[in-house]
């Protein structure tokens, strides 16, 4: 049941991801719906990783998906996190989320990439 969670999880990150290249995929006010973990607010996030480890890890699942999804589709961008772990991902949404409870776990996503942007592996090795 976990890993068909995961797999859900991954696609639902994948194709809500898939909404950021500028091709149209939003709407003409460039909005877009969230599925899956990135539609849950932080406040639930911090609540359901202090409660549950494993849960910590469907949202690291989400995360990685987003940005493999996100490397795929903006160019020049190889890895938009070449130095973070899924770890580390979730260390940057624990800081995110305790300043924004009321925010989504895309909208952390979006913050993380705004803060490693500069910082991409633009080509792969």
């Amino acid at each position: 049941m976990v890993c068909k969670r995961k797999i859900l999880g991954a696609t639902a990150f994948l194709l809500s991801a898939l909404t950021l290249n500028d091709a149209g995929s939003a709407d003409v006010k460039k909005i877009f719906n969230v599925r899956g973990l990135g539609s849950n607010t932080c406040g639930k996030y911090l609540q359901e990783r202090n409660l549950d480890a494993k849960q910590s890890e469907e949202y690291a699942d989400w995360l990685t998906g987003f940005l493999t999804a996100y490397n795929w589709l903006q160019p020049e961008t190889y890895d938009i996190a070449p130095n973070h772990n899924a770890h580390g991902l979730l260390v940057y949404l624990d800081l995110y989320c305790g300043r924004n409870p009321k925010g989504r776990i895309i909208d952390g996503a979006f913050s993380f990439i705004n803060a490693v942007y500069e910082k991409r592996q633009k080509v792969g090795s």
